[in-house]
């Protein structure tokens, strides 16, 4: 169990928002002819920006030197 916990906090906000795209772009995909359609693939499209800015950040951070005050555990 611990090591779903400890994947959930590590990639469960990333999960959520993969899975929320999904769901707007399978709905783009159906919309055929509708004036909605093109503002629901933006949102996948943004949700697909979401999750690589997430992961950069998550990378950037964890290339960072630790503070002296920090202690590796």
């Amino acid at each position: 169990m611990r090591w779903f916990r400890q994947w959930f906090m590590n990639y469960g906000l990333v999960a959520s928002i993969f899975v929320s795209t999904a769901l707007v772009a399978v709905l783009a995909y159906r919309l055929d002819g509708s004036r909605w359609r093109w503002p629901m693939v933006a949102l996948a499209l943004a949700g697909l920006g979401t999750i690589a800015g997430i992961l950069w950040i998550r990378r950037y951070i964890d290339r960072q030197p630790n503070a002296p005050d920090q202690g590796v555990k």
